[in-house]
């Protein structure tokens, strides 16, 4: 398992350049691409009429990047040890240049995804998870007349950061939650100077670490402590391995599966909502897809309209990766991929416009770490 990791930042994308040399991609190569993929260089999802019902995975930053961020395991060859003496073999080169569009790098990266494998695991197995992230969650100073914390105004909320660990057990049928343990508030810290100095004159106390394990077997007759998390239906929000393998490999009939799931909220328009699902379940499920469904996954998330990549690379909790973003009320939703290998290393939140954030603060991050182990409780 890799150690404690922290948010990345950008690297310095003259070094990168001068140290992995991307392939030049003509023109006439890119076009091929996209007409390959999508059969029209550049089609774009009609919008649709919103929907009513539940929304997935909709606007509270903690509530995307909480269970988001699925890195695979065992998709790419075990490195081999280079004998004394030898010249190490250079590294491999990103397949898509650090000036690469959003649109045009999802094309590429989906043309290099026949290698990348799902994990495989027996019966009698379990797939263990092991999520690391990043949180800004907003703590309320002012109680309102009826006592309750209802009305405030900005002086009235201190953001503070934290992290958060989770640690899943998972049946082999359906990938069935058996054992949860979960770590939130985890070194909390106030986000900004000011957000310090209005805890201190609030006299409020930063949140500790607390941890809930499910079942505990401590519970002690508390029903909520006892039973593992309840089974749900295969979908979009609890993506089985046998779900993921029959999803459409057709781009756009894979998107309507997103939009279905997505829902409506007057806050955000529909192709956001879309995004974002695509999004997390993209992060969720890296080590779950089969070539076909990923190579849909990234063609689908390129069809729709207003994505953007951030400049340069991002070192991703210790990986370079290259950050496919869209924003949307202050916040930047952004899909971490591999250039190198086209895995999904994770997701990140940034503030853009948010009232209160700087401009650029990572306001959450995830990336997770599956294996498959032979018993509950077992992390190797």
């Amino acid at each position: 398992m890799t150690q404690k990791q922290a948010p990345g930042g950008s690297r310095d994308l003259e070094l990168l350049r001068s140290a992995f040399p991307a392939p030049e991609l003509s023109t006439e190569s890119l076009a091929r691409m996209r007409a390959g993929a999508f059969g029209e260089p550049h089609s774009r999802v009609a919008r649709r009429t919103p929907r009513h019902g539940g929304l997935a995975l909709a606007a509270a930053v903690v509530t995307v990047v909480a269970g988001a961020g699925i890195t695979a395991v065992a998709v790419l060859p075990a490195g081999h040890a280079t004998p004394p003496g030898a010249v190490s073999p250079p590294a491999p080169a990103p397949l898509v240049g650090a000036e690469t569009s959003a649109r045009d790098t999802l094309v590429v990266l989906a043309a290099h995804t026949s290698g990348l494998r799902p994990l495989s695991i027996r019966a009698d197995q379990f797939v263990y998870s092991h999520d690391r992230g990043q949180i800004v969650d907003e703590i309320v100073l002012k109680r309102g007349p009826d006592g309750q914390f209802t009305e405030y105004g900005e002086e009235d909320v201190a953001r503070v950061l934290s992290e958060s660990e989770s640690e899943l057990w998972l049946a082999a049928d359906g990938l069935r939650t058996v054992r949860r343990k979960t770590t939130t508030d985890i070194d909390a810290r106030p986000l900004t100077d000011r957000d310090a100095r209005k805890l201190a004159e609030r006299g409020r106390a930063l949140p500790t670490p607390h941890t809930l394990v499910i079942p505990d077997p401590d519970a002690h007759g508390d029903p909520k402590r006892e039973e593992p998390p309840a089974a749900t239906e295969p979908g979009v929000g609890n993506p089985t391995l046998s779900w993921v393998a029959n999803l459409p490999t057709d781009p756009r009939r894979l998107l309507d599966v997103f939009h279905a799931a997505a829902g409506s909220n007057p806050k955000h328009s529909d192709d956001y909502l879309t995004y974002k699902t695509a999004v997390s379940f993209a992060a969720r499920t890296d080590a779950l897809l089969p070539p076909g469904v990923r190579t849909a996954l990234y063609q689908a998330i390129a069809l729709l309209p207003g994505i953007e990549r951030t400049p340069g690379q991002i070192d991703f909790a210790g990986r370079g990766g290259v950050a496919i973003g869209r924003a949307d009320e202050g916040v930047r939703t952004e899909l971490i991929l591999d250039p190198v290998s086209s895995r999904i290393l994770g997701t990140r939140m940034i503030a853009a416009g948010r009232a209160g954030v700087p401009a650029g603060t990572v306001l959450g991050w995830s990336t997770n770490d599956q294996l498959v182990v032979d018993a509950v409780g077992a992390t190797s």
